[in-house]
């Protein structure tokens, strides 16, 4: 075997590993990136485990990556044109519901306010009441004092 020969199988192998590593990311299923849809040449270089830069050795490759990169660009374009529409139209009811939420809610503020400024109210009321009835008392009390009532349930000895 010459050193050619073993630098074809070697490129041969790295060549599979990247087609594998392509695959997995196509499919959704990557082992050493993230699951995050994303593709690039540098994604596809990290997930078949080679150096950095090693993809860049196989031109046809590359210029396949780069085509189909091109195709997925150019879907989610056009089906982001589409989803754009539906996500508009979700946002706007979206914000339609918030405010009719947000005006729920304040209507429920203003009674709660407007409750808890009637209780508020009838308490000092009820204090002021309760204060002027215990003066009533007081003055009542400091009356029969001077007046010194005889208690009506005690029996009156004659004298």
């Amino acid at each position: 075997m010459s050193e050619c020969e073993v630098v074809s199988e070697r490129g041969q192998l790295t060549k599979t590993r990247l087609e594998q590593a392509l695959k997995r990311l196509l499919d959704g299923k990557p082992e050493r990136t993230p699951n995050d849809g994303r593709l690039s040449l540098s994604r596809i270089n990290k997930e078949a485990g080679l150096s950095s830069g090693g993809i860049y050795y196989y031109d046809d490759f590359v210029k396949k990556v780069r085509a189909i990169i091109h195709e997925i660009k150019i879907d989610n374009s056009i089906s982001d044109s589409s989803l754009g529409k539906i996500t508009a139209d979700r946002m706007r009811a979206q914000r339609d519901k918030e405010r009719e939420l947000k005006e729920l809610y304040r209507s429920q503020r203003n009674n709660i306010k407007e409750f808890c400024d009637q209780i508020v109210s009838k308490n000092a009321q009820l204090e002021f009441a309760l204060f002027e009835a215990l003066d009533k008392i007081e003055k009542l009390e400091s009356e029969a004092l001077k007046l010194k009532v005889i208690d009506s349930k005690r029996p009156v000895n004659p004298p």
